[in-house]
């Protein structure tokens, strides 16, 4: 007889058996044993479960790891445009980046429209930038040449 230990690994449980089996003909298998160990949920994972909803805590916290990530890289674009922008000339300390004042809301769009059809300065043109920056999460930094 061969004795043979198997084991099922779940994400909730484990399960296992311990089987006999037979070398020859003349010998029969059998079961000697076997068992389930169930890893409680905790009542988030209880409640989420009774709700159908399939996240996991691995996978929430997976997300919010990416969202970590992908916010500091935007940080990260965000800075290295505003210093290539400074370097070149383009904006100083004292130049306004945002949005400010009383019916200003669009005013960021209204210069990218007019930038497709008349020229604007350099510090309007870096705010463009900015806000394509700012709305594409994949836009990329691009070395400006003048």
């Amino acid at each position: 007889m061969k004795k043979i230990l198997g084991l099922d690994l779940g994400t909730t449980s484990i399960g296992w058996a311990v089987v006999n089996e037979a070398t020859n003909k003349d010998e029969k298998s059998s079961i000697v044993k076997l068992g389930v160990r169930v890893n409680p949920l905790t009542v988030d994972e209880q409640t989420n479960f009774e709700k159908g909803k399939p996240i996991t805590t691995n996978a929430d916290r997976t997300l919010k790891r990416s969202m970590r990530r992908n916010l500091q890289r935007y940080k990260l674009r965000r800075e290295n445009l505003i210093s290539c922008l400074k370097e070149n000339g383009f904006i100083n300390d004292e130049s306004i980046l945002c949005e400010n004042g009383n019916r200003t809301t669009f005013e960021t769009y209204r210069l990218r429209a007019k930038a497709a059809t008349e020229e604007i300065t350099l510090e309007e043109l870096a705010r463009v930038l900015l806000m394509i920056n700012n709305v594409n999460d994949n836009a990329k930094v691009y070395q400006i040449i003048i």
